[in-house]
């Protein structure tokens, strides 16, 4: 991604902040909200930051070890950074694609083959969605009527983001796992670009073999090593929990009374947010995340008796995007910018050497 793309898509972001400021006006009462987050315990606030970091190096974890596993000359500090900086070109690109291609290339700089980044790379990524669609499906068996019963007009929302995260799973299991399925879906991209609006898709085919053919050699990597791939999901499920306890804390940031014993159940609330908000295309799912947001948590706000539940839940969302969103931004941005200073660096120093040398 060339710097003007960057440019224009945090010029988008920044759109979207003004969006997520015109979403508040209309949904709720804009005095009510800065009402509550006037009121706001900074020092809880600060507590739910530390659990944001402490989710960025969980998640970070997973990428880090596979790379190191098979690249064992990256120094930590690239690891660290080129690993980090995914939450900020996930944020700034439609369905957070903009992450993994980033970072296949900021390790191929790095003196990483291309192969062995790809593998990690989707090992990781494959990874994320059994650990997503698991715990998933956990929460949907312990609460699904609990929700059912509070929303039960946009209960197919939350249907639809579960099939479609399934069906991406089974979908990546099906081609690494089943050579056959995998040709299948070479010879099924084949078709579908014969179709006449999507023949300039034709030239893509070698990258599609090529994915196809890395998607199953990183599955005879996990096959081969167990331990390693154990300790990514792990690290993806502490993240995924670190995560969603985080409107936990904000609930209590702004007052709200809210026994230790309902934990499991927001996180599930939480965990159902970003699964209605995974069939948005806007970056973030801005737009999604906040409606179901708002959806999911003012039933439950209601039912511990704060009658004023809409501009209380709308109040979390924001300080709950604030941080997992655009503070993640920043914090991605920071580790991009840092890992690009820190390879001009040596860059400069390669020049230096040779000019002597010479």
């Amino acid at each position: 991604m060339n710097k003007k793309a960057i440019i224009r898509n945090v010029i988008l972001v920044l759109a979207i902040l003004i969006l997520l400021i015109v979403l508040l006006v209309n949904l709720g009462d804009i005095k009510s909200i800065w009402n509550v987050l006037k009121n706001a315990n900074g020092w809880i606030i600060l507590l739910a930051v530390g659990f944001l970091l402490l989710y960025a190096i969980f998640n970070q974890i997973s990428l880090m070890v596979l790379v190191r596993h098979r690249y064992k000359e990256i120094k930590f500090v690239d690891n660290y950074t080129i690993s980090g900086s995914e939450y900020f070109f996930n944020a700034i690109t439609p369905f957070s694609s903009g992450g993994q291609p980033f970072q296949a290339y900021a390790l191929k700089r790095k003196g990483m083959g291309l192969a062995n980044s790809t593998s990690s790379l989707l090992i990781n990524f494959i990874s994320y969605q059994v650990c997503l669609n698991i715990i998933t499906v956990v929460f949907l068996i312990l609460y699904y009527n609990n929700v059912k019963e509070q929303i039960s007009s946009y209960i197919w929302l939350l249907i639809i983001g579960f099939v479609i995260n399934l069906i991406v799973m089974l979908l990546l299991l099906s081609i690494g796992i089943i050579k056959p399925v995998g040709n299948l879906f070479i010879k099924l991209f084949d078709l579908i670009c014969k179709i006449k609006p999507l023949r300039r898709f034709q030239n893509k085919h070698d990258r599609v073999v090529s994915y196809v053919n890395n998607m199953q050699e990183a599955f005879k990597e996990i096959s081969k090593s167990i331990k390693i791939w154990i300790i990514v999901i792990v690290s993806i499920v502490l993240a995924f929990l670190v995560y969603y306890s985080m409107p936990f804390i904000a609930l209590y940031a702004v007052g709200v009374e809210i026994p230790f014993s309902d934990l499991p159940y927001v996180m599930a609330l939480t965990a159902f947010t970003m699964t209605i908000a995974i069939w948005v295309p806007t970056p973030g799912g801005a737009g999604g995340v906040e409606f179901a947001f708002a959806l999911l948590f003012s039933p439950y706000i209601e039912s511990l008796g704060y009658h004023d539940s809409k501009n209380y839940a709308l109040a979390i969302m924001l300080i709950w995007r604030l941080l997992t969103y655009y503070l993640l931004i920043i914090y991605g941005f920071v580790l991009y910018l840092l890992f690009e200073k820190n390879d001009k660096y040596k860059e400069d120093n390669l020049l230096v050497e040779e000019e002597q040398t010479i």
